[in-house]
């Protein structure tokens, strides 16, 4: 597919402050691409950019293959929906829908045949003459996603969609908007600070911090191979230790850990004997040994002392002693062959294990320590 979006080197200062330095991407036409990043990570400075309200100091903006750095926002192809939704509380739904479509210039009756159409797409169709004050949150998110959508913009960019929403509605809305885009086939740009909204609703991730894209890519990509320590600790929770490498070998890395060895898969690196890397493990790739049950010769393994336990429905989240500077954490899955009424208490000692390729080795321990875990 072509390019619907390309930004080029972007960069763009508040009053001596880099928010954004030198971003470049590409967006595919019917991708839905994401943002992600925390709070003053440049990414809604980013999307302003491409929506036209915030100018660069350097770089360009293409939608279309055209170059659109110096166009005004209602002269881009594009529509933004905001974070507040912005609906006009003295007009009902209908007219909100349609009112960029009156101030356009179009005619009463493409007006009233577009809004009906993009009623009958949010299936609020018999919230047509209520006003925003009749409707619950999400019905107004939907109706300001309609508006945004109404004036058929090329590419639909989203600032913090769901930020206004309670946890359980928020999780419904994030399936809503991702099979609104499928059935629509248009270009979403996201912004959000909330990594399973990115999960979940993406085809690609692009990650932010201190204003500079850290990595791009799916987000089984990212969630499965994060390029930096930062990405593997903010996409999603990990066991993040430094250890000691004791071994390199054709097979991989060997490191140590405590009283233990942890082997990770290679990947290209090849760092020094007697340096120290950091390991990221998900807690979810961390397998629980029903009592008795020996570890096979492939996997890493791991005894320790469980310190804590949390119910999570159909998890429990362990914390546990292996001798390090730091406990491991695993979410142990109920449905598993090693149940909740099996599970050892706190206080026993356990085996865990691992297998080496789901073990991620980094080799810039100590910035990252010095500028995120400091």
């Amino acid at each position: 597919m072509a390019n619907i979006v390309e930004i080029k080197n972007l960069t763009k200062a508040f009053g001596g402050v880099r928010a954004v330095e030198d971003v470049t991407l590409q967006v595919e036409e019917g991708e839905f691409m994401t943002m992600l990043g925390p709070s003053g990570c440049g990414k809604t400075t980013t999307l302003r950019m491409i929506g036209g309200f915030e100018y660069p100091d350097r770089g360009r903006v293409l939608l279309g293959g055209q170059d659109v750095t110096d166009l005004p926002p209602y002269k881009r192809p594009v529509n933004m929906m905001f974070q507040d939704f912005a609906l006009f509380p003295h007009m009902t739904v209908a007219q909100n829908i349609g009112y960029g479509l009156r101030i356009g210039g179009a005619s009463k009756r493409e007006t009233a045949k577009r809004v009906d159409e993009a009623l009958r797409t949010i299936e609020l169709t018999h919230k047509a003459v209520s006003r925003p004050s009749e409707l619950s949150i999400g019905q107004m998110q939907r109706v300001a996603l309609a508006r945004a959508l109404v004036r058929r913009p090329k590419v639909l960019l989203l600032d913090e969609p769901m930020s206004a929403l309670d946890a359980q509605l928020r999780e419904t809305m994030q399936v809503e908007l991702r099979h609104l885009h499928e059935k629509i086939g248009l270009t979403f740009i996201m912004v959000t600070h909330d990594q399973t909204e990115a999960l979940v609703m993406s085809d690609r991730i692009m990650v932010m911090d201190q204003g500079r894209v850290v990595q791009v890519g799916t987000p089984t990509e990212l969630y499965d191979h994060p390029a930096s320590p930062y990405v593997a600790n903010f996409l999603g929770t990990s066991n993040m230790i430094v250890a000691t490498v004791s071994e390199v070998d054709t097979a991989g890395v060997v490191t140590r850990y405590g009283p233990h060895e942890i082997r990770a898969t290679a990947q290209g690196q090849r760092p020094e004997v007697g340096v120290e890397v950091m390991l990221s493990i998900r807690p979810e790739k961390l397998r629980l040994l029903a009592d008795g049950t020996a570890a096979s010769d492939d996997v890493n393994s791991l005894s320790g002392v469980i310190s804590e336990q949390f119910f999570h429905g159909d998890s429990v989240r362990i914390t546990l002693d292996i001798g390090g500077d730091k406990p491991l954490i695993l979410h142990h899955q109920l449905t598993s062959s090693l149940g909740q009424a099996a599970l050892p208490p706190a206080g026993q000692t356990v085996t865990v294990v691992v297998d080496p390729s789901s073990v991620t080795l980094f080799e810039e321990v100590a910035s990252y320590e010095a500028e995120y875990l400091a």
